[in-house]
């Protein structure tokens, strides 16, 4: 039986990316490879270029890149499964599966159609019940919008569902693994009763849960479907089958928080809002929404309970790797009422300035030294270190303290969470611009010249690397395997981007040249570290007047010092 790898590498052999992607991009002969526009951002002279003999792709616009299976996944937003199985199903490459795979497969088939079936039996339901229909009338949801939305109503049964879903074929006890059903008793009895239901979709736009609002005041308020094997809540954001491409089209997501806020935004114009499911934003959320854009404006109520939610989800998405601006809805509105009292131009109007993160925070944060550890604790856990550093200057800005306290305060704090961490470096995210170019220039010669990977790995070390993609990719080279393909499925995310964008740049002139600069650089650069962190500890050691670690210190400052010039 072919191993797994040997199953991509077959796919990958028998799909051409040229071809595969031309199905999406018009695409132009230029020179060895092909060119065209980006699908992943707007651009006016075509960037996105495609390598037949190298099987990637990459834009030097934007920097995405990859291979069939990157490209796959970007574009229509699945997970790498999803492409794997559509991929080889283009190839005829059956995927070896185990007998209980199958059988998991089979089962959650059998779910995502009952719960299509159980969608339209509550949507045939919502014309019955008058107030059902009235409460949602008086919300302003038109009829073109319940349809949208399968918005449905739950009758005031004890097993009208349950034996609905019987006549349809299903058994008890499935219904009940569905979530749809209870075990009490004398038996199984509906879940929902006497609700307006709001199905909830998964990214291809099968129902996998539902939301039920009570009319009648029983609590709770809400009642969401329980977890299933088609359905965890911390996974899936309501209406985000429906905001995808609005949210890649205008470059950022609004977080709501209530069904309602979300289908009001759509009938409003903003069909990129999404809003997590009765429970708080998770770093699963963020991962989510982060395969589809980089920015996103947090709207909730602007209540005490609005606000203190706003902050946690504020820390995690930030944490996920997101840029985060807060909207707080004015006049003790939430989006939904707001948006019908008010009207778009209205918010429209709001969401032209949304509050900085750090402004929100020190807004509505304590005393000038809590806010400020609050800040630290958040801003420490986020990627992109460039980042960081803008948000401790407008800290320091806002709460009017010296930057240069702000930021050893700061320093200290890192130090005290990355130490909780295992020691584990933080993966430095940098603008592509910006990355160190010796740095790049040393992967791309490692490309070029595989034959000297084990040499120069006795030479650097990961931890040599100032930038963390460039680090990971390092480290994954040393390791093996060097060639292209190969190396580009062992890569993650970014990975990808910047590993496509260095192979297809051109060949570097003279390279033993070039290698023997940038290990020297690098060395001289690690060098330059260890001297400002041992003159921190000197000057540490003369305060303490700890004359032994003085003398140490220093005889290891000028061994250092040696060291450099001998090089």
């Amino acid at each position: 039986m072919p191993s797994y790898d040997d199953t991509l590498e077959e796919i990958k052999n028998s799909i051409d990316i040229v071809e595969l992607i031309s199905e999406y991009v018009h695409l132009k002969k230029a020179g060895q490879n092909w060119k065209g526009l980006c699908p992943f951002h707007t651009e006016k002279t075509p960037s996105f270029t495609v390598s037949p003999a190298k099987q990637i792709f990459h834009c030097f616009g934007c920097g995405a890149g990859g291979d069939i299976f990157t490209f796959l996944t970007r574009y229509e937003t699945l997970t790498f499964p999803e492409a794997l199985n559509m991929l080889a199903k283009k190839a005829g490459v059956t995927l070896k599966v185990s007998p209980k795979s199958a059988v998991r497969a089979g089962e959650k088939e059998v779910l995502i159609n009952m719960h299509k079936d159980a969608a339209d039996f509550f949507s045939q339901n919502l014309p019955k019940n008058p107030k059902a229909a009235a409460y949602l009338r008086d919300r302003g949801i038109d009829k073109e919008n319940l349809d949208a939305f399968g918005l449905g109503f739950a009758p005031k049964s004890w097993n009208a569902l349950l034996n609905y879903l019987k006549r349809k074929g299903y058994k008890p006890e499935n219904i009940k693994k569905a979530g749809l059903a209870v075990q009490g008793d004398k038996g199984h009895y509906d879940t929902f009763r006497e609700r307006i239901m709001f199905p909830i979709h998964d990214l291809r736009g099968d129902v996998i849960a539902f939301g039920g609002r009570s009319i009648d005041g029983s609590e709770p308020k809400y009642l969401n479907s329980p977890e299933t094997p088609i359905f965890n809540k911390r996974r899936v954001l309501y209406g985000l089958n429906r905001a995808k491409d609005s949210i890649k089209k205008n470059g950022s997501a609004l977080f709501m928080e209530g069904y309602l806020d979300v289908i009001t935004a759509h009938m409003f114009g903003f069909s990129n809002a999404v809003a997590a499911l009765g429970t708080a934003i998770t770093p699963d959320h963020g991962k989510l929404i982060k395969r589809f854009v980089e920015d996103v404006v947090i709207v909730f109520d602007s209540d005490p309970a609005g606000i203190k939610a706003s902050r946690s989800a504020a820390a995690i998405l930030l944490e996920s790797g997101l840029e985060v601006k807060i909207l707080s809805v004015p006049d003790n509105e939430d989006p939904d009422s707001f948006l019908r009292k008010k009207g778009k131009e209205a918010f429209k109007a709001l969401l032209k300035y949304p509050s900085h993160v750090i402004d929100f925070f020190v807004k509505h944060g304590g005393k000038k030294h809590i806010v400020a550890d609050e800040v630290f604790e958040v801003v420490a856990k986020m990627p992109n270190e460039i980042l960081q550093e803008e948000y401790i200057t407008r800290l320091a800005d806002i709460i009017d303290v010296d930057e240069h306290r702000v930021r050893e305060r700061f320093r200290k704090k890192r130090t005290q969470l990355k130490s909780g961490h295992m020691g584990q470096q933080p993966q430095t995210k940098t603008r592509s611009g910006q990355r160190p170019q010796n740095e790049i220039y040393l992967i791309q010669l490692l490309l070029q010249m595989p034959e000297r990977v084990k040499e120069i790995s006795g030479t650097l070390s990961g931890d040599d690397f100032k930038d963390g993609t460039l680090r990971s990719i390092y480290r994954k080279i040393i390791e093996g395997p060097t060639d292209l393909n190969d190396l580009i499925m062992k890569c993650e995310g970014e990975e990808k981007d910047v590993l496509s964008g260095i192979s297809l740049s051109p060949e570097l002139e003279d390279p033993e040249k070039v290698l023997s600069d940038c290990i020297r650089w690098m060395n001289e650069s690690k060098r330059g570290m260890l001297k400002r962190e041992l003159q921190v500890k000197i000057k540490e050691a003369e305060a303490k007047k700890d004359l032994v670690l003085l003398k140490q210190l220093q005889t290891d400052f000028q061994k250092l010092l040696r060291t450099g010039k001998q090089q």
